[in-house]
């Protein structure tokens, strides 16, 4: 058998956590990448062998609700010995209800109602005071797409009149949201398709305003992740096939490891750091598979 390459963390720090992201890594479409199956269960199955590890999924899909998703993934065959529960998922859409709740956001929504209708309860949409965007297909038409960016418009200059007349009576919210600006992702058909960045971009650009990202690669989103495990960022690794949003995001917010898997949206040379500002992942292989033995052999010695 071929030895596994070595992964060490920075500060050679003992690993006691991964962060695996969803798809692109675990699958694509509605096929499950080879070898992620029985991945998943080897890490999770080490977790309850090692009960000082620990694992979590944490994902940028903001096409469907984590319920949806969650049913894609058992149907694909990830059981509850490859993911223990949704409790073991972390979502940026969680993170985004959470976000608008908190800072009393009415959202005019680009995103699919399945969001909507699963995942945003609790959240006010009468009277919208800010546009959020996910991977939507069927909102990024020109009507939608011009409502949000009349509604950015009007609030800027909303702001900008009250910064004339000294009125600050609140704190500055961001107008334009996005749960993530993954510019392109691994579809159904294994073809390049678009993510919301481009359309993120397309409403900065016409109203002149600058969106709050909530999910990968914002550190905040990672904090939160490794905060709720109870541990320091330097002991987790980051595992994906996202240079951007896994490797550059994981790495600038203060983790251990991040390592580069050659599936889902992975195009030739992204480790070499061109996409990233000179940041490369801490180690590239071929598949999840081969990150889970990397990761297995390392913490065994």
């Amino acid at each position: 058998m071929t030895k596994a390459p070595k992964l060490i963390l920075s500060n050679s720090m003992p690993i006691k956590a991964a962060l695996v992201d969803i798809s692109g890594t675990l699958h694509i479409g509605e096929e499950a990448i080879p070898g992620a199956i029985d991945a998943c269960r080897k890490l999770i199955q080490y977790k309850i062998n090692e009960q000082n590890f620990k694992v979590l999924f944490l994902t940028n899909t903001s096409r469907v609700s984590s319920e949806t998703l969650l049913h894609q993934l058992r149907e694909m065959g990830f059981d509850e010995s490859c993911i223990p529960s949704r409790d073991a998922v972390v979502t940026s859409i969680s993170a985004t209800r959470q976000y608008l709740i908190t800072n009393g956001l009415r959202p005019y929504c680009l995103v699919e109602d399945d969001l909507v209708e699963n995942d945003f309860h609790g959240v006010e949409m009468n009277d919208p005071n800010c546009v959020l965007v996910g991977l939507a297909p069927s909102k990024f038409c020109y009507d939608k797409l011009n409502g949000a960016f009349r509604l950015l418009s009007k609030l800027k200059e909303e702001k900008e009149a009250a910064i004339l007349k000294h009125v600050n009576d609140e704190e500055d919210k961001p107008s334009l949201i996005a749960i993530h600006r993954s510019k392109y992702y691994r579809d159904a058909d294994h073809q390049l398709s678009l993510g919301p960045g481009g359309f993120v971009a397309l409403l900065e650009q016409t109203a002149g305003v600058t969106a709050h990202v909530v999910g990968k690669p914002s550190a905040a989103f990672y904090h939160a992740a490794v905060s709720s495990l109870g541990l320091d960022p330097t002991n987790v690794v980051m595992i994906g096939d996202d240079v951007i949003g896994d490797v550059k995001g994981a790495l600038d917010a203060g983790l251990g490891g991040a390592v580069l898997v050659r599936t889902g949206k992975y195009t030739s040379g992204d480790e070499l750091g061109h996409k990233t500002a000179g940041v490369e992942p801490t180690l590239t292989v071929a598949s999840l598979a081969e990150a889970v033995d990397c990761i297995c052999c390392c913490i065994e010695g």
